[in-house]
C-alpha cells in the first residue's frame, strides 16, 4: 500500500471500503483496512464509528460488515495498538454494541428533544404522530441490526459469551414486542452454537409465555414459532432471518399492518407526554390558585391542549383519579376555567368523561370509578 501521511487519508480509505464492501470483496477489502497505519486510539474509535454505522444503516448488509470486524478482532497485530493501553478494536466495538443496546436513556433524550420541536413548530397532531412513527421505525432498524451484528460477531467468536447471556436474560425480562422481536433474532442466529453449552428453556418459555398473554402481531407471532421450531429440534437446522420492514428505506413505504404497529406506539407515547403535562398544570393551580397563571403557562409552553382537547381532557381526568378527593375538586374547578376561558370546550370535557368511564382497564383498576369522576364532573356547570 502506498505511503499513507495522515489520519484524514485513513479515514477517507475506510470510508470508501465500508460504502463499497460486499460478499464478494469482503476479503480483499478487510485486508485493506487490516493494512492501514493505525497508531492511536482515537484514530480506532473514528475507524470503529464509521464501521459500525455503516453496517447499521446497510440493514441486509450487516453480517458482512460483522465478518469484517469479526476478522479485525481476530488479527491481534490490529486488534491491540502498538502503545501502551488497553484499549483493542474489540473493546470499541463492543462500547458501541452495548450503548445502541441499552439505549432507553439516549432514546429518551433524544425523544424529549423531538418532543421540543414538535412543539414549538406549531404542528397538527397527525402530523406530530408521522414524525414519531418515522423515528420509532428508524430506531427499530438500528436496534435490530444491532442484534443481528452482535449474534454474529458471536457466531464467529469476536463477542463475549458472558455478555450475549445477559443480553438474551435482560431480553427474556421484558414485556415489549419490540423486545421479543430483537429475542428471536439473537436466539434465531446464537441459539445452534450457545445451546450447546447452555440451556434455552427460559428464553424460548418467555417468547411464548408473551405471545400466549399477549395481543402481537402476525409477523413477530411467525418468529416466536420458528424459534420455538428450532429450539424443539435441538437447533440443528438454522432459519432466513426476518426483520422489521427490512426491505423497506422509509416509515411510508411500509404496508398497513406494520405501519399500525408504529403507529399505536407512537400515540400511546403521546399520551404519555400528554398526562404528564397535565399533572404539572394540576398541581401548579393546586399550588397557586391562579387560573391566569395556569393559562400563561398554557400559551407560553405551547401546550398539547391545542392538538387534542379530547385527549388532553382525558389525560387531566386521569391524573386527578390517582389523588384524593380534595385533586379530584381542583381539577374539576381547572377544567371549569379553562372553558370559561375558552381554552377548552365543553364537548372536548364530555367526550374525555365519556372515554374514561367506558374503558376496561379503567374500571377494573377504579371499582368506584363513577363516584370518583363525579368529584371532578360536580365542579364544571356543564
Amino acid at each position: 500500500m502506498e505511503q499513507i501521511n495522515n489520519s484524514v487519508e485513513v479515514l477517507n480509505i475506510v470510508r470508501s471500503i465500508v460504502h463499497h464492501l460486499n460478499k464478494v470483496n469482503l476479503g480483499n477489502m478487510t485486508q485493506k483496512i487490516i493494512a492501514l497505519p493505525i497508531n492511536n486510539v482515537k484514530l480506532l474509535e473514528e475507524i470503529a464509528d464509521i464501521i459500525y454505522d455503516r453496517a447499521l444503516k446497510r440493514q441486509n448488509y450487516t453480517h458482512i460488515y460483522a465478518d469484517m470486524c469479526a476478522s479485525m478482532i481476530n488479527n491481534s497485530k490490529f486488534n491491540k495498538l502498538t502503545t501502551n493501553t488497553e484499549i483493542t478494536f474489540q473493546k470499541v466495538l463492543l462500547k458501541k454494541c452495548s450503548d445502541v443496546f441499552y439505549t432507553l436513556t439516549k432514546n429518551q433524550q433524544e425523544l424529549n428533544t423531538l418532543k421540543q420541536k414538535m412543539k414549538n413548530n406549531s404542528k397538527e397532531l397527525e402530523k406530530f404522530i408521522n414524525t414519531l412513527n418515522c423515528y420509532q421505525f428508524e430506531f427499530s432498524k438500528k436496534v435490530v441490526s444491532n442484534c443481528r451484528f452482535i449474534s454474529e460477531l458471536y457466531r464467529k467468536g469476536a463477542f463475549p459469551e458472558k455478555i450475549l447471556l445477559a443480553c438474551i436474560t435482560d431480553l427474556s425480562n421484558e414485556n415489549g414486542e419490540f423486545q421479543m422481536h430483537c429475542l428471536c433474532i439473537i436466539l434465531q442466529l446464537t441459539g445452534p452454537k450457545l445451546s450447546k453449552a447452555y440451556d434455552l428453556n427460559e428464553p424460548v418459555n418467555a417468547l411464548l409465555f408473551f405471545m400466549d398473554n399477549y395481543k402481537i402481531s402476525s409477523t413477530l407471532k411467525l418468529l416466536i414459532l420458528k424459534v420455538q421450531e428450532m429450539h424443539s429440534e435441538g437447533w440443528i437446522n438454522e432459519q432466513p432471518i426476518d426483520f422489521i420492514g427490512k426491505n423497506y428505506r422509509l416509515f411510508s413505504e411500509l404496508p398497513t399492518q406494520m405501519k399500525n404497529m408504529f403507529t399505536i406506539k407512537s400515540y400511546n407515547m403521546m399520551s404519555v407526554w400528554i398526562f404528564d403535562e397535565c399533572y404539572d398544570i394540576l398541581f401548579n393551580f393546586v399550588n397557586s390558585k391562579k387560573i391566569d397563571e395556569v393559562i400563561h403557562l398554557l400559551k407560553m409552553n405551547n401546550i398539547w391542549i391545542r392538538y387534542n382537547p379530547i385527549s388532553f381532557a382525558v389525560s387531566m381526568i386521569l391524573v386527578a383519579l390517582e389523588e384524593n378527593q380534595n385533586i379530584r375538586n381542583y381539577a374539576g374547578k381547572l377544567l371549569d376555567n379553562l372553558v370559561k376561558k375558552k381554552m377548552l370546550s365543553y364537548y372536548s370535557i364530555q367526550s374525555g368523561v365519556k372515554e374514561v368511564l367506558n374503558d376496561p382497564g379503567t374500571k377494573k383498576e377504579y371499582p368506584n370509578l363513577s363516584n370518583l369522576v363525579l368529584d371532578i364532573t360536580d365542579q364544571i356547570k356543564l
